[in-house]
């Protein structure tokens, strides 16, 4: 069936099938594909991936995947009933020893990514916008609170939420503060402009092939470059084995060719405040009407829950950790997480 249907929508016949990252991967003439499901990404979404996509390759971006239109020049098709987006995998000529550690490689990213001229109309321009963002979806959670409490019946989920949301309710309005503080402030700043960047960049947001990163353009966005770094940081700081050496190996990393200003160490600051995994996952459960998408939400949930102390430890000890020092630089800090004398 997915052989058939490839065929019958791109006239390309599938060898060497497997699943890569969770993405359907095959290979047809020697060419590698890969098949990425469309969700919720619209027609108008597609043609900004492209746009990116087409900028980051004129400026000189290698690993980037390359939407693969149908033989009827369309952008996408059902395959197996389900609609897909189709990507060819540029063939990478790097060697083993030509490959760029990944904070290396993601400035490089976004020294490509900047002065992209913005699409007239577009959801993705987030730069600037975090603090208006960050209360919707505070105020979308309160909602959400008001209807669980209100339950007479509550499931494991309801029962953590209504815990915790107060917490991360506080945490939440900290972060959106900073943001606002920064925003107000009336000295002139050398701030870095929009760049390409990712929803929520992770280690296995880029794909590695041979000797060479692959680059999905689905989830992208124009932002300020810390937002991918903050992202980064974020994935590691919840997993159950982080060491805070890879946090000062990825920033060290980054900054051999984008050496980070007083104004990105403060945007990075703030960003690491705002527990974007919170909303993330009640969004997730509480909008996800399969019962099975409930499930795996809750246990990720739990998961980040259960770490929240060694999130809270990280973000008391960032400024020390990365021997950045804060008071000297007016970076302020949050006050119950300065370290205790």
């Amino acid at each position: 069936m997915f052989e058939r249907d490839i065929y019958h929508h791109y006239q390309l016949y599938c060898d060497g099938k497997r699943s890569i990252s969770g993405y359907r991967y095959f290979v047809s003439g020697g060419e590698q594909y890969l098949v990425i499901p469309q969700k919720k990404i619209t027609i108008d979404r597609i043609e900004e991936i492209v746009y990116f996509s087409d900028y980051l390759r004129y400026k000189g971006e290698k690993g980037i995947a390359g939407l693969f239109p149908t033989m009827s020049n369309l952008p996408n098709a059902n395959i197996e009933g389900e609609p897909i987006l189709l990507f060819k995998i540029e063939k990478s000529n790097r060697t083993a020893s030509e490959k760029r550690p990944l904070g290396e490689e993601l400035a490089a990213f976004h020294k490509n990514g900047r002065e992209l001229p913005p699409p007239a109309t577009s959801d993705s321009l987030l730069y600037g916008s975090w603090a208006v963002l960050w209360m919707n979806r505070v105020d979308q959670a309160k909602e959400w609170y008001r209807e669980v409490f209100a339950k007479p019946v509550k499931t494991e989920f309801d029962q953590l939420f209504l815990t915790t949301f107060p917490y991360y309710e506080g945490l939440s309005e900290n972060a959106i503060q900073y943001i606002i503080d920064y925003n107000m402030e009336d000295s002139i700043r050398e701030e870095a402009g929009p760049s390409i960047c990712h929803e929520r960049f992770q280690e296995n947001s880029w794909l590695q092939f041979d000797n060479d990163y692959i680059k999905l353009p689905t989830g992208w966005v124009l932002d300020h470059p810390v937002r991918d770094i903050a992202e980064w940081i974020r994935s590691c700081v919840y997993q159950k084995n982080f060491t805070p050496e890879s946090i000062t190996s990825f920033l060290d990393d980054y900054e051999r060719v984008i050496p980070l200003k007083r104004e990105g160490w403060r945007l990075l600051y703030g960003r690491l405040l705002y527990p974007v995994w919170y909303f993330d996952l009640l969004e997730k459960h509480y909008q996800n009407e399969r019962e099975i998408g409930k499930e795996l939400s809750q246990h990720k949930f739990t998961e980040y829950l259960l770490r929240e102390e060694q999130n809270e430890n990280f973000l008391r000890s960032f400024f020390p950790l990365i021997g950045l020092p804060a008071d000297r630089l007016q970076i302020p800090i949050v006050n119950w997480l300065l370290p205790s004398t």
